[in-house]
């Protein structure tokens, strides 16, 4: 009888049985835990989604709200839209410029994700050392930008400052290129939801009373500081816990909420600028592009998290 137990176990049909036995028993143990995992997850996601729900309604409300004072006779400002009317000539230059280097910010960042997806190097570097990888990039970003916003805007600097603008875009997709993978068409309704977001943002800026959003300069500023913590913290707590959940709802729903109201402050804050600098002043259209530019790329990068995490389910 034992010699006959050998020999089955010996045999490819014990062997297959073994291995099924495996299967099922590592399925009956993990079971479980994914089943919690999947829970937790998908709480937190449809909390994050009633949150962005919410805030979506309070941000409409008040943009109508303030849109509608002038009409009302509450107040006596006029919108950018209705001031670019009598705007000088130098005044829509500086506008347009800036907005024409946003644009090719933007370009340049998709050209640079789609040539470097497959880049093995970076992704070896990533998986290896995110930590570092983090915070090199950001390093490089902060010291590639101050050196560039320390140029004047003059003939004698202009192809230094297009170089270091191109090196910042460059580098930007290149750390976003991993994300190609997720897939092309994903990638693309992604992008067309961010640029709907960002053309209403640039409308209810333009068409609200002058300087209403410059107002939230203190609340963003704490706002932006929980998101940059909460996403800190997402490299070192999974999004599956209850923990880890809540600071991943903060930093991607959370985030879009900010960025989705730093694009308001700075884009009042642009026109602001070209309207009150003299005209003798020099103007600096990819320094005032920059702010703008990075807000779009959070934005971005957040509502492909939401789309990605949605697609899963």
């Amino acid at each position: 009888m034992l010699s006959r137990l050998t020999c089955l176990g010996r045999g490819p049909l014990a062997k297959t049985c073994f291995a099924n036995l495996r299967t099922q028993a590592r399925s009956t143990v993990r079971t479980p835990v994914l089943r919690k995992k999947e829970v937790v997850e998908k709480d937190w996601n449809f909390y994050g989604k009633m949150f962005l729900a919410g805030s979506a309604v309070v941000g409409g409300v008040s943009v109508i709200s303030i849109g509608l004072k002038p009409a009302a006779g509450l107040d006596s400002e006029v919108s950018a839209l209705v001031r670019s009317v009598i705007w000088p000539e130098y005044i829509s230059n500086r506008i347009k410029s800036t907005y024409v280097y946003f644009g090719l910010g933007l370009a340049a960042t998709g050209g640079t994700m789609a040539l470097t997806k497959n880049f093995v190097g970076l992704q070896n570097l990533m998986a290896r050392h995110p930590i570092m990888a983090m915070v090199g990039f950001i390093g490089a970003q902060i010291a590639i930008n101050g050196v560039q916003h320390s140029l004047p805007y003059t003939s004698e600097n202009m192809v230094t400052k297009h170089l270091l603008a191109a090196g910042l875009y460059g580098m930007i997709g290149t750390m976003l290129g991993p994300l190609m993978h997720l897939g092309g068409p994903l990638v693309t309704r992604a992008a067309m939801y961010t640029g709907a977001l960002i053309s209403g943002l640039t409308l209810a800026a333009v068409t609200a009373p002058s300087e209403k959003y410059l107002q939230m300069s203190g609340p963003l500023m704490m706002g932006f500081c929980a998101v940059f913590a909460a996403s800190v913290a997402t490299a070192f707590l999974p999004p599956t816990g209850k923990l880890g959940g809540g600071v991943y709802m903060i930093a991607v729903y959370g985030g879009v909420v900010l960025f989705s109201a730093l694009m308001l402050y700075q884009t009042q804050s642009i026109v602001a600028r070209c309207e009150r600098l003299p005209q003798h002043v020099n103007y600096d259209p990819i320094s005032a592009s920059i702010g703008i530019y990075m807000s779009a790329v959070n934005l971005f990068v957040r509502i492909l998290s939401i789309l990605s995490n949605s697609k899963r389910k």
